[in-house]
């Protein structure tokens, strides 16, 4: 499943590295973000690699907030929401921040921008990740009966290839978003393929994820 989750990211690599991404300041600022769920994601992978199975689902918590920030941004984000993300970083940019919307609060914005601008199925894709994984990746970020058991009990083999199927879902998920940020369908039908070329690796979206 590692050997499968890397070739997973090496395709969508390819895919993405000659192509020129969307120069304007909501562009910037969602790309960056996907950059940063990517990011998340290669740690996860690495946690799992070394048997650190409990640190990697905190990551994937901050994985997900990452894509859905990158997506809000795309899709639903004010421009007076991407200058304060855009800001030079200093005290007041930072207060300033602090008041961009919640993951719940981002996802109900697009979901309220469904049927103009904001796919159906992207927006779905985020509420069924959030319905099955929150409430657990919750209980790992914040020493929660979740880690405390697994520290307890061990982390099974099924759970750990669970939660790298469920990363490599994400990962896949900000492909297409850095894809649609390209604008070129060249980049962008090929990385419609991804998902069952890379079916054995991937999550049924509904299947509880811890």
């Amino acid at each position: 499943m590692l050997r499968r989750s890397d070739e997973l990211q090496e395709s969508l690599s390819a895919l993405l590295e000659h192509a020129g991404f969307d120069d304007s300041p909501r562009g910037e600022a969602a790309v960056s973000m996907c950059l940063v769920a990517l990011e998340h994601a290669a740690g996860l992978r690495a946690l799992m690699a070394l048997g650190l199975g409990t640190s990697a689902v905190s990551l994937m918590r901050l994985q997900f907030e990452a894509l859905t920030r990158a997506m809000w941004l795309i899709y639903a984000a004010s421009d007076q929401a991407i200058a304060k993300l855009l800001a030079p970083l200093t005290p007041d940019s930072e207060r300033a921040a602090k008041s961009l919307p919640s993951v719940s609060e981002m996802i109900e914005q697009m979901g309220r921008r469904v049927g103009r601008g904001v796919p159906s199925a992207a927006h779905e894709m985020l509420v069924q990740f959030k319905d099955v994984s929150w409430h657990a990746m919750n209980s790992f970020v914040h020493g929660g009966i979740h880690p405390l058991r697994r520290s307890a009990d061990g982390f099974p083999v099924d759970l750990a290839l669970q939660v790298l199927r469920n990363a490599n879902g994400l990962t896949t998920m900000t492909g297409m978003a850095l894809a649609i940020l390209t604008g070129d369908e060249a980049v962008s039908k090929p990385m419609s393929k991804i998902q069952p070329e890379f079916a054995d690796c991937l999550p049924e979206l509904r299947k509880q994820l811890m």
